[in-house]
């Protein structure tokens, strides 16, 4: 079974939009994600961009694996079964109290344990990962996680 060690996990939020974002990493394997945020906004309308770069060596410079943008509200309210998205978004929500539609109140949310490892597509070699993703609302980059990390076998 493939796994995934974090090393580092960093968010920044506009504060237009939140403050007290908190990201972190935990486990004994350290293949969890946690997340703290709270909105000061509502947010009715959500794009999503995530980017996977993968590198072979330490010593090479991170490649754009893959990249895909999608409309966040549209896939919390139809949700595909089996798509890769959906299944990467009921691992980041599963232990989660993120509003299942849009729009997203203002207030506190919380996302703990995160494990993507049994979402992670096949096609997603093993390697070192830099995963980054950014949130806007009304053409506003309002949140950014970044994370770093490895895949073994």
């Amino acid at each position: 079974q493939r796994r995934i060690r974090w090393d580092c996990f960093d968010c920044q939020i506009h504060p237009q939009y939140g403050d007290l974002v908190k990201c972190h990493v935990s486990g004994s394997r350290r293949s969890l994600l946690n997340v703290d945020v709270n909105t000061l906004e509502e947010l009715d309308l959500i794009r999503v961009y995530v980017k996977i770069s993968t590198r072979f060596r330490k010593t090479d410079m991170y490649r754009k694996f893959f990249d895909i943008t999608f409309d966040g509200c549209r896939v919390i309210a139809d949700m595909t079964p089996g798509t890769m998205v959906t299944n990467m978004f009921n691992a980041i929500v599963k232990s989660s109290n993120q509003p299942r539609k849009c729009p997203i109140k203002t207030g506190s949310i919380y996302y703990r344990n995160i494990s993507i490892e049994d979402a992670l597509p096949l096609f997603v070699p093993t390697s070192e990962l830099l995963v980054q993703t950014n949130l806007f609302s009304k053409r506003k980059l309002y949140l950014n996680a970044t994370v770093r990390g490895e895949i073994t076998e």
